[in-house]
């Protein structure tokens, strides 16, 4: 494999680090001398004792949350906290419809992920056997549902596709599996939890926590009135998640995590939500940050070096600067617009022409669904750097979630202001 494959092959934009590829991490929250989420994780999940816990982790959509999950994740279970955790890691979308979730969907996936985690991590199957059983029922009545013929299990996946075709077997499920929440909650908390604590204490871990990624990217849309469906889950249906006995983490929403409901969330969960803002290119004067881009061309240049290229290979050091500036701090935009211009290459380095003409054309894409009131609040953010109130609050979260305006955090707090590369663009 060549050189720049290789390179163009380490910045796949949808995939997270994992906790072991040390050499293209980049701390830059420690390096920028920021508030540690990843560290504030891993301390408050370890201190937090046998009781039941929640915590919720929010985040714009591509900043890296994962990637700090997968390392949280692994600084419980290695013991570099002050408990060692068995950890369960549920990756949401992989198993949910997230366009139409319920939280009896997320109950039952963090169930299944649970129960088979500890089969094939600590060998303590029992639980899987008996969860299994229990569904076995369940999986009969299913089968009535339209599905005669079609073959199906209680794994995830299999179940999944199979209702995936009919109408309103979603619904239906959904209608069994809430019938039988209390007996799923006894069996998990009681007949499973319990006697698995004492295993794993064997093991040399203390408690038991469910980390349940990807629920951020929940669509957000009106039910009725002025209730969503993120208020719906998170919020009036808060019961349901926290009625496992054991600690969860939740990834939740950044237009529900910044919104008026911020306050019932953590009176609800019983603790503040934990934000991993982007990385900090600009400064609230607007001039460039630059232990930002600094931190931000380290995460650009260890993926080079991985691929075997000298600095400087890749393109000059202005050009790589000035794209990390316009990324706006925000990684997954960042390796799009570098891949952008890789495609525009036959042979390294990326000409500078040839990036400025990734970048336009990255502006323009960006700019597309705006109109004039998207604009005009855009220049607003841009003078307050502050959140909407009012007739444009609405428009303010969809603008916030579809990354035209990124949220930064400094010693005074958090701030706004709209994505860099609309600066591109001739007004």
């Amino acid at each position: 494999m060549d050189k720049l494959t290789a390179f163009y092959q380490l910045i796949d934009p949808l995939k997270p680090l994992e906790a072991t590829e040390q050499d293209l991490y980049v701390d830059w929250q420690k390096a920028l001398g920021a508030d540690d989420v990843k560290g504030r994780l891993i301390r408050g999940l370890a201190r937090s004792g046998d009781l039941p816990y929640t915590r919720l982790f929010t985040g714009h959509r591509g900043c890296g949350k994962t990637t700090e999950l997968y390392r949280v994740k692994h600084g419980l279970e290695t013991g570099a906290a002050p408990r060692k955790l068995f950890v369960s890691f549920v990756e949401a979308e992989r198993w949910l419809d997230l366009a139409d979730v319920q939280p009896q969907d997320v109950v039952y996936h963090m169930v299944w992920q649970l129960l088979a985690d500890l089969d094939a991590r600590a060998g303590i199957g029992f639980g899987l056997t008996k969860f299994k059983q229990f569904l076995g029922g369940l999986l009969d009545r299913i089968k009535t549902l339209g599905l005669e013929g079609v073959e199906i299990s209680a794994d995830p996946v299999s179940l999944s596709i199979a209702l995936k075709d009919v109408p309103g077997a979603r619904a239906e499920l959904r209608k069994l599996l809430e019938e039988r929440l209390p007996r799923i909650y006894d069996l998990v908390n009681q007949e499973v939890l319990k006697p698995a604590r004492e295993e794993l204490r064997k093991k040399g871990y203390d408690d038991v926590l469910i980390i349940v990624d990807q629920l951020d990217r929940v669509p957000q849309k009106v039910l009725h009135e002025d209730l969503t469906n993120h208020e719906s889950l998170f919020l009036d249906q808060a019961g349901i998640l926290r009625a496992l006995d054991c600690g969860v983490l939740y990834t939740i929403p950044i237009e529900l995590a910044y919104s008026r409901c911020r306050i019932r969330l953590r009176n609800t969960y019983g603790s503040e939500v934990l934000s991993l803002p982007v990385l900090p290119v600009l400064r609230r004067d607007g001039n460039p940050n630059k232990e930002g881009v600094r931190a931000l061309c380290e995460i650009v240049s260890r993926r080079a070096a991985r691929a075997g290229l000298e600095p400087g290979d890749l393109m000059d050091e202005p050009s790589l600067e000035r794209l990390c500036r316009l990324s706006g701090g925000h990684v997954r935009s960042l390796f799009v617009m570098l891949r952008e211009a890789l495609d525009r290459c036959d042979t390294l380095p990326v000409p500078p022409e040839v990036l400025e003409r990734a970048i336009r054309a990255g502006a323009q894409n960006l700019s597309l669904p705006l109109r004039g009131a998207e604009w005009a609040l855009l220049d607003e953010i841009r003078k307050t750097q502050a959140p909407v109130e009012g007739e444009g609050e609405a428009l303010w979260y969809a603008l916030q979630r579809d990354l035209f305006v990124f949220c930064y955090q400094d010693e005074q707090g958090l701030w706004y202001a709209p994505n860099p590369l609309l600066d591109e663009l001739p007004r």
